[in-house]
């Protein structure tokens, strides 16, 4: 027999507490999608309850039906697509902040007159309590004619009885009225609208006061009435605005009481305090700031260390023990082209734990909400938001967990310009070729603690840096023009304990996205660039009688492998850069992971264990026509920034098609960044070179 679905969708204004109210339903049952046509992420969950199977839709925030960013259009559109069978709602849940709920009522009046069986869930009740305000709400049940529940969703208090009550809510029984009763002068308006599209009075108001009818196929019939009764639809929510206030100001004043004690006072003026040093202080904000990061980031190199190195021990053990087990072409396939390939996958993990975990526990702690207000002013100028900053800086130790980050940016504008522009930050991939070159190019020189080699190193990663800002610009700029005026509106929430279910749950979420989607794909490429290193064409008779050739695959040492010859080809494109055919195999190679370079020209050079060291291998490595060094200082810098500006790897540009949900984005950045990369690097060893 099958299971009885029902839809429900989970609203409410931002930072009110929906994730965790929608963690808290479904636990681990859930995935992530993309909403029909455009690139913000639809979060869906699954639970089960008395016989009934429930789908549930964590929808993003907003105020109002009347859309003012992509992201609200989304709901509004989810609302009003009654042929979009996979997610038009059966129920809604509206979520409110218990101190903060003329917002919230607002919203859900709007939901209420659309038609939609309402349950208002009253969120962080003891928060309210905290800050002396009290509810009534059997008066305001009374008021608003819908079920209300209070609960605490961090904690799981009251989830039981959440589900217990969408089990029981159904439509509203049938009414002559509307919460919003539109004045006489719009009757005949909306009368005519009716008779065009099947939808109720209210619907039919909203079909003239919004601008961007965007449910609707686009015809004539709405501008048609519009003009005929003179109708601007701006007017039209102003008064909608003012009508719904006034009556949510009477229910407030019936149900609402303020009352402060001396308790509740100490604990406002504690947070006050914290926030006078942490916000309002134009010196002490920063400074707290930028030395959490500096303890983050230490802690995803150090306490990422030791689990990287075991991963990668037992990869080395399991790999030793698998070379005399069953020795054989299928052997040697799944050891170096598959098993090294799982093995990225995994050594990745910690340092993605660890990142996030951190930003997680920002989240939760309502920290992260005050680094987004002290970093916007900063970040504005450059077409960014305070939220940008959290992924371009965690872009410092991996770009793929930074762009994954992005996703805290509601906006949708300002999230695709930073994650456009967080693989211009300095990864901690591209350090061992940084340390690498500038061993080989600049002198071992110091002044006291000064190191000269240290402060070119410096300097890449504020090269780096800047060139995210001054990118970040121009597309802000010159190619995506505003579509909305955008403000950085945000309730500021208070300070929390971390619930570390909470935290499991998003970090779960992440990783479980990250190996089963961007895995798969650094394990394809990591085969592919086996099969080419290993196997190359040779010219064999067929048979003793056949006077043709043909090409064998044959096993082949790498410079006559087809990687070998790839590298061959394309020489003379980057010959003008300062670079021979060794260095193509290197760029190739780290297309799957930027470290590769220099285990790469480890192989290409040949390196005897122990003996010689690479950077002494690659210094006397000369060109094959002039006998001069490949490696001096105009070769040296022209790889610092073509590996400064061009797409950090494979993975990272997977990543960003999953963050975008297209292609279109990744296949501009990729030939963007690259053309940059190859004519920056042209002019600096032309410049340089001798």
């Amino acid at each position: 027999m099958m299971k009885k679905i029902i839809k429900l969708a989970l609203i409410g204004n931002p930072n009110v507490g929906k994730t965790s109210l929608f963690n808290k339903l479904t636990g681990l049952n859930q995935k992530v999608g993309n909403y029909l046509g455009v690139t913000i992420d639809k979060k869906i969950g699954y639970f089960f309850y008395k016989k009934i199977y429930y789908q549930i839709m964590d929808l993003p925030g907003t105020y109002s039906i009347y859309p003012s960013s992509k992201d609200e259009e989304i709901v509004c559109r989810l609302l009003n697509d009654t042929k979009n069978v996979n997610d038009y709602p059966d129920k809604i849940i509206v979520v409110a902040d218990s101190s903060n709920i003329k917002k919230s009522i607002f919203l859900l009046r709007q939901i209420q007159d659309l038609g939609f069986p309402v349950l208002f869930i009253l969120n962080m009740i003891d928060e309210a309590k905290n800050k002396g305000i009290f509810i009534n709400i059997k008066k305001l049940k009374k008021f608003l004619i819908t079920e209300i529940i209070s609960i605490n969703a961090r904690k799981g208090i009251g989830i039981e009885k959440v589900k217990n009550k969408i089990n029981k809510i159904n439509y509203q029984k049938k009414y002559n009225y509307f919460f919003f009763n539109p004045k006489l002068d719009y009757i005949t308006a909306i009368k005519n609208v009716k008779s065009y599209y099947p939808i109720n009075s209210y619907k039919a108001w909203y079909y003239l006061a919004n601008n961007r009818i965007f449910f609707q196929k686009k015809d004539k019939i709405l501008n048609k009435i519009k003009k005929k009764h003179n109708i601007i639809s701006k007017r039209l929510q102003i008064k909608e605005i003012l009508y719904r206030y006034k009556e949510i100001s009477y229910i407030f004043s019936k149900t609402v009481s303020e009352f402060l004690s001396d308790k509740e006072k100490n604990y406002l003026n504690f947070q006050k305090k914290i926030d006078k040093y942490l916000l309002v202080h134009p010196l002490w904000g920063y400074l707290i700031f930028f030395f959490l990061l500096f303890i983050i980031f230490q802690s995803v190199f150090f306490l990422s260390e030791n689990p990287k190195e075991f991963i990668e021990f037992f990869f080395y053990f399991f790999q030793k023990k698998l070379v005399t087990f069953y020795p054989g072409p299928l052997n040697h396939f799944f050891i170096q082209g598959i098993l090294p390939g799982i093995s990225t996958i995994i050594t990745f993990i910690p340092q993605i734990f660890i990142l996030l975990f951190f930003i997680i526990l920002m989240e939760e702690s309502g920290y992260m909400s005050r680094v987004i207000f002290l970093m916007d002013k900063i970040m504005r100028p450059f077409g960014l938001n305070g939220k940008s900053v959290v992924p371009l800086i965690s872009s410092f130790s991996c770009s793929i967990p930074a762009i994954m980050a992005s996703r805290n940016i509601e906006n949708s504008r300002d999230r695709l310009i930073t994650i456009l522009v967080t693989p211009f930050m300095t990864c901690s991939a591209k350090l061992p070729i940084y340390t690498l070159i500038i061993s080989l190019i600049i002198p071992d020189k110091k002044w006291y603690l000064i190191q000269l080699r240290g402060l070119v190193l410096m300097a890449m990663y504020l090269v780096g840096f800047f060139y995210a800002l001054i990118i970040s610009m121009i597309i802000h700029y010159f190619i995506l023009k505003k579509d909305y005026k955008n403000y950085l509106i945000m309730e500021m929430p208070t300070y929390k304990y971390p619930i570390f279910i909470n935290i499991w749950i998003t970090l779960w979420i992440n990783i479980k996205s990250f190996i089963f989607n961007t895995g798969k794909i650094i394990l394809l490429v990591n085969v592919l660039i086996w099969v080419l290193g290993s196997f190359g064409p040779s010219k064999e008779l067929s048979n003793k009688n056949s006077i043709f050739l043909e090409k064998i695959i044959k096993k082949k040492e790498l410079p006559n492998s087809y990687l070998g010859l790839i590298g061959k080809k394309i020489e003379p494109f980057i010959q003008p850069l300062g670079y021979n055919w060794e260095i193509g195999i290197g760029l190739i190679s780290s297309f799957i992971a930027r470290e590769v370079f220099v285990s790469t020209m480890g192989s290409v050079y040949n390196i005897e264990k122990g003996n010689f060291l690479l950077k002494e291998k690659m210094k006397k490595k000369q060109f094959y026509n002039t006998k001069k060094p490949v490696y001096n200082i105009a070769t040296g810098f022209s790889l610092l920034f073509f590996y400064a500006f061009s797409m950090q790897c494979m993975s990272t540009l997977y990543t960003v098609k999953k963050e975008t949900k297209s292609w279109k984005w990744p296949i501009i950045q990729f030939f963007f960044m690259t053309i940059l990369a190859y004519f920056s690097s042209f002019f600096i060893y032309q410049i340089l070179k001798k």
